[in-house]
């Protein structure tokens, strides 16, 4: 199985592969993840800076524009097509909700399938986004368009990641699990969610928890924070997780 590996905001590929290293190994698989940077460079937060090497990346930013998701889109399933297929994604924090808007899409465009892929795994997932209004247009022929998706959403009030606070003019949209169920695009393929009970946004983890059908979704809480946790115990609870929806994502119809 081939996964495709998108990291958070201000981070990196590596920083990512560093994370779920433990989790990997504790897997015992011969499944491969590849890793790929976001598509914006940025400065990011001391913490980070203090740890890992730069540069720095995000897929998408409020501060640079609503204009740079709508690219994050289309950058990602051109990315998808040049160097897939792949048959599973795993994404952390923001790549998790860029691979959730994707899925989403996806569904929109394909509603009896193919599916883009076979199984995702969110780790800290951030629910997926829709800008509504942006100042700056792209000029991407992107779809399902804007107004055929908006429904499904509410206003995004954060949190933001410092520094990348959207622009007064511009309106940033968050999909809401209810609406995405009454719609008929929960995601149908099999998903594991890894969270925090502690982390700052672990409202979104769970709205993009309940977007995923429950009968193919497998979740755990770590009970820490914004993070992939290293203790022997915790890991091998997560990997667990994850096999189990590899499993059923192999025997998925």
């Amino acid at each position: 199985m081939r996964f495709l590996c998108l990291h958070g905001a201000g981070t990196n590929s590596n920083v990512l592969d560093i994370q779920t290293g433990p989790i990997r190994d504790a897997l015992d698989t011969n499944a491969t993840f590849e890793f790929y940077d976001g598509f914006c460079e940025v400065e990011t937060v001391e913490e980070i800076k203090n740890i890992f090497a730069g540069p720095f990346y995000t897929w998408y930013s409020p501060g640079l524009g609503g204009h740079t998701l709508t690219e994050a889109k289309a950058e990602l399933l051109d990315l998808i097509e040049t160097e897939g297929p792949f048959d599973a994604c795993l994404g952390f924090s923001q790549g998790a909700a860029l691979l959730a808007a994707v899925i989403l899409d996806h569904q929109a465009r394909h509603p009896f399938g193919p599916n883009l892929f076979k199984l995702a795994i969110f780790v800290c997932g951030g629910s997926p986004l829709l800008v509504t209004k942006a100042l700056e247009q792209s000029d991407l022929d992107y779809r399902p368009a804007v107004d055929k998706m908006a429904a499904l959403t509410e206003p995004w009030l954060g949190p933001y990641v410092p520094g990348h606070e959207p622009h007064a003019d511009e309106q940033w949209n968050m999909f809401m699990a209810q609406k995405v169920k009454e719609a008929g695009l929960t995601i149908r393929i099999p998903t594991a969610h890894i969270y925090g009970a502690k982390d700052h946004t672990v409202k979104e983890c769970l709205n993009l928890r309940d977007m995923c059908d429950p009968r193919r979704r497998v979740e755990f809480d770590h009970g820490g924070k914004h993070e992939v946790p290293r203790t022997t115990r915790l890991v091998q609870q997560m990997a667990m997780t994850v096999r189990r929806a590899i499993d059923k994502a192999m025997t998925a119809h």
